[in-house]
């Protein structure tokens, strides 16, 4: 039963002692109603998954992804290629069971193309880059660059909030200082850290040592320099990646011709020049990191296993119609590779396949 109840704290903690003192009554554990829904079959795992992800919703992006979840999107990609694979098994199963049906024998050649075929389609859809699961926990954005070159004002800007000290001494970020923003529904996570340079204290040392740990595990990182560290981008190398962000700050200073780079984006944190720019860019990284609104993606590591482990099964099965492999062994893989499938929905039905064949 599900209660619907007006007022505070102390009116649900009334109505909880109420039920909880009648013989047979509990509260429900966290999920339980979801659960029974899937153990009854009324919607399978990844509606469920959908669910605790539009609950957990803080973008507009997160939103649409876990509504489109909850609704069935995935689900419905995935009994396609589930459909697909049935069919293959169930044409071995006819092969394998029938043996005087004279079947024509290039039925096999045919199926191992379209076994492939849907192989390849499979593989470019789990090669996305993880969109949906950076979609789903926020794309994470470290901000890095050396000493007092303005990283805390900049993460204070983006922001909108002083979650960062911010002082002409250098050093002054010890640790990693963490904010979560809404970047046109895209959800970041966004991370200031300690200023990256050779000689520094005990302290500031291990705060260096998070700050490359942290970055090195981001999805982009926004190099910050000044025109007094512009050549320090060396000391960045091993962190940098081709489709990270340079950002040249105080360009209200004037800042020499040979420190100029027409890959860097200028700003001054101070005057607001260039902002609007650099902001852009990164939402236009996190479009390309986290795909467009309302597309189907894989939301969660168990999918991606699941999905990896169906198209190796697919290519054993492929190899082996084309080298002529027992048909007996054929036939175990493309089982395998539905079942694979159907963890992901939490549906392996052996009775789907023999209506087939």
């Amino acid at each position: 039963i599900e209660f619907h109840i007006h007022g505070g704290r102390a009116v649900i903690e009334s109505i909880y002692k109420v039920l909880t003192d009648q013989t047979g009554f509990r509260i429900a554990e966290n999920g339980e109603f979801t659960r029974r829904a899937v153990v009854n079959g009324r919607i399978d795992l990844t509606a469920a998954e959908g669910i605790n992800d539009l609950i957990n919703a803080q973008t507009e992006g997160q939103r649409i992804q876990g509504l489109q979840q909850l609704e069935g999107g995935l689900r419905k990609q995935l009994e396609t290629w589930s459909e697909n694979i049935k069919i293959f098994g169930a044409h071995i199963a006819a092969y394998i069971d029938f043996p005087d049906e004279e079947i024509p024998a290039n039925i096999l050649v045919s199926l191992a193309t379209d076994i492939q075929k849907t192989s390849i389609e499979m593989k470019k859809f789990v090669d996305d880059g993880r969109k949906g699961e950076i979609l789903r926990d926020g794309m994470k954005v470290a901000v890095i660059g050396p000493p007092n070159v303005g990283k805390s004002s900049f993460v204070n800007w983006l922001t909108k909030r002083d979650i960062a000290i911010t002082s002409t001494e250098a050093g002054t970020t010890r640790d990693i200082i963490e904010a979560n923003i809404n970047l046109s529904g895209y959800p970041v996570i966004v991370a200031d850290t300690a200023g990256l340079r050779k000689s520094a204290g005990n302290v500031e040392a291990e705060g260096i040592k998070r700050a490359r740990q942290w970055a090195s595990g981001a999805e982009l990182r926004l190099l910050i320099l000044d025109p007094f560290n512009s050549s320090a981008t060396s000391l960045f190398s091993d962190l940098l990646k081709w489709d990270d962000i340079i950002l040249m700050n105080k360009t209200d200073i004037k800042i020499p011709a040979r420190t100029r780079d027409t890959n860097w984006l200028g700003m001054s944190v101070k005057t607001g020049d260039g902002l609007s720019d650099v902001l852009s860019k990164i939402t236009d990284v996190a479009l390309s990191k986290m795909g467009e609104q309302g597309s189907v993606n894989i939301t969660q590591s168990r999918h991606r296993k699941s999905l990896s482990e169906c198209i190796a099964l697919l290519g054993n099965a492929h190899h082996g119609l084309l080298n002529k492999a027992e048909l007996e062994l054929v036939a175990e893989d493309i089982r395998s590779a539905n079942h694979s499938i159907g963890r992901i929905t939490g549906k392996v039905d052996i009775e789907d396949l023999l209506d087939i064949v």
